[in-house]
């Protein structure tokens, strides 16, 4: 659904992604690791057409990208409704408060509330909420587990299920090495803008123990 080749960025004269390729098919969930500063939150905003870069996204046609950064932000004195509304209008989608609210269910959102002044699992859950009402073909998410709360985190994992049960490419990085080993179908591990390693099929307990070993040297 989706194939990235030699895909580069520089800042200047600092390489963040170092000629990553792969290709991410439909009806799979990918993973995406690494340490802080590795490249992850860049390759991912390149991939949805948010960042300039060298090289190329392949995209099939007629498919969408939804996208969730890893830091929540909201604009001051508008609701979570608002919110929801103005994110479908750009996406070119038309869905009715009734269709919101029945899927709010499983957030239990206070909607009607401005959605700055939720805290950060609130917060989470609504970016969350937001993007499974655009009904996107390929998804990106860059640390969506990270900040949300327990309610949040069993509905995500239900999603990625049901995404990939319907065919459609997810691709996610985490910092949780238990839930992106059990949920992904392959895991890329990244390390200062390279590709290092397929972590794919591996244990929570052997990705643990090979990133240690390379931070480590």
């Amino acid at each position: 659904m989706i194939e990235v080749r030699n895909l580069t960025k520089k800042y200047r004269e600092l390489t963040v992604i170092d000629d990553f390729s792969h290709c991410f098919d439909a009806g799979k969930v990918y993973g995406v690791m690494g340490e802080n500063g590795a490249g992850k939150s860049t390759l991912f905003r390149c991939m949805a057409g948010l960042e300039t870069y060298d090289g190329t996204v392949i995209v099939s046609e007629n498919s969408q990208i939804g996208y969730m950064n890893d830091t929540p932000f909201y604009y001051s004195y508008v609701n979570g409704m608002e919110h929801i509304e103005f994110c479908l209008r750009a996406k070119g989608k038309n869905v009715s408060r009734d269709v919101i609210n029945k899927l709010n269910e499983k957030f239990a959102l206070p909607l009607n509330r401005y959605a700055s002044r939720y805290s950060l699992g609130m917060k989470k859950r609504l970016m969350l909420l937001t993007l499974m009402l655009q009904d996107n073909d390929i998804v990106i998410m860059d640390e969506p587990f990270n900040g949300i709360d327990l309610a949040g985190a069993i509905v995500l994992r239900q999603w990625l299920k049901e995404m990939k049960a319907e065919g459609r490419c997810v691709i996610l990085s985490s910092h949780i090495v238990s839930a992106i080993s059990d949920i992904c179908d392959e895991i890329t591990y990244i390390h200062k803008g390279k590709v290092v390693a397929d972590l794919s099929g591996m244990s929570a307990e052997s990705i643990e123990k090979y990133i240690l070993d390379k931070i480590d040297n």
